[in-house]
């Protein structure tokens, strides 16, 4: 598949394309660049191109110009992450940002990566937290594990109490004591933004590599996963390379397996593999070539964040939605089964908290 040679061409696990793309392949590998937010990620594999293999003029030009656009928005969402979270720090919580722009500091071009919300991490108890930004915005949208904080126009900004969720309930008591016997080292993990004077505080390379995959394994069931997500988890196993830090990886692989998250992290190694060439040597749990396959036809249909998923079309009502993402994770019961049986009931119990609580 030509996308996936372009994206090896970019990361540098490939020389050339196999063959030179007429300009109709150039105007659909450019579109699904869009679908999957990586035209950013994918200018540096055009730039490595010889010039018999690259797009024609006028796509380049209109390449170049998305560019300009997301180097804008980082620089945006680099100011906003660093104001957000002084401002958390003045009010008492310690915080970090996850994914995101910290992420973006993993890529050879921090400022070529995709930029999307912010999510930032707060220190202290979730009634304490929750109470905070409501008393800001009374008619915030809250949840059992994050509640938005709207105070800027061009960036969303969600603020959470936990750093992933899991709908499976001992699960999610595991993955919840993982974070807390890490919270002072990702709270103390300061780092500076490129072109910023300003430092925020991101997860360490141990917790990032589980939390990652928590993150991406949720959104199977909420939205949809795309590449960009595969591509940020490809850059931090490099990073794990780059300082020497494999050994992580055998730890990594045991808390996965704690939370029963395997099959998927199995089927994700395949799917690295497959499209990023990724070495074997950086594998988490041996590849599944079967679950793979699966994942992969997903991430193709979906999109950035299942935007692109007409089987994620919003209802008009709340039970509309719930009872269409019910039957829409059917199709992952026989992968998935603990987390798809317990998702309903982890949102009806979300429902009944939140009615409770007068939260909106």
């Amino acid at each position: 598949m030509l996308f996936f040679e372009l994206i090896r061409i970019a990361i540098g696990r490939q020389e050339t394309l196999s063959h030179t793309p007429s300009p109709e392949e150039w105007h659909e590998l450019f579109e699904e660049a869009k679908r999957q937010t990586l035209v950013g990620v994918l200018y540096d594999g055009l730039c490595r191109l010889s010039a018999d293999q690259k797009p024609p003029r006028q796509l380049l030009i209109n390449w170049h110009a998305t560019i300009q656009k997301i180097i804008i928005d980082n620089k945006r969402v680099n100011r906003d992450a660093i104001w957000v979270s002084e401002r958390f720090r003045k009010a008492g919580f310690r915080n970090a940002i996850l994914k995101g722009q910290g992420n973006a500091l993993l890529y050879p071009d921090p400022m070529l990566r995709t930029s999307g919300d912010i999510d930032i991490w707060l220190d202290g108890e979730r009634d304490k937290i929750i109470d905070y930004v409501t008393r800001l915005f009374p008619k915030t949208k809250v949840q059992w594990q994050e509640v938005e904080f709207p105070v800027r126009k061009d960036t969303s900004i969600e603020v959470h109490t936990i750093p992933a969720l899991m709908f499976h309930p001992a699960d999610r008591h595991r993955m919840e004591a993982y974070f807390d016997q890490h919270r002072d080292e990702i709270f103390n993990n300061e780092t500076e933004l490129p072109g910023e004077q300003g430092k925020i505080c991101i997860p360490t390379l141990r917790v990032n590599l589980t939390f990652q995959l928590i993150h991406i394994y949720r959104h199977i069931f909420n939205e949809g996963i795309g590449l960009r997500q595969l591509v940020d988890y490809y850059y931090l196993l490099q990073h794990c390379l780059k300082e020497g830090q494999t050994g992580l990886l055998p730890e990594t692989a045991l808390m996965v397996q704690r939370l029963h998250m395997s099959r998927f992290v199995g089927a994700l190694m395949w799917v690295m593999q497959k499209v990023f060439n990724l070495q074997d040597e950086l594998l988490i749990l041996p590849a599944n070539e079967r679950e793979g396959r699966f994942l992969l036809r997903e991430i193709m249909l979906a999109g950035n964040f299942g935007q692109h998923d007409s089987r994620n079309q919003i209802k008009q009502s709340k039970w509309g939605n719930f009872w269409q993402q019910t039957l829409r994770n059917m199709r992952f019961l026989t992968h998935y089964p603990r987390e798809v049986i317990w998702n309903p009931w982890y949102r009806l119990t979300q429902f009944i908290w939140r009615k409770r609580k007068g939260y909106q």
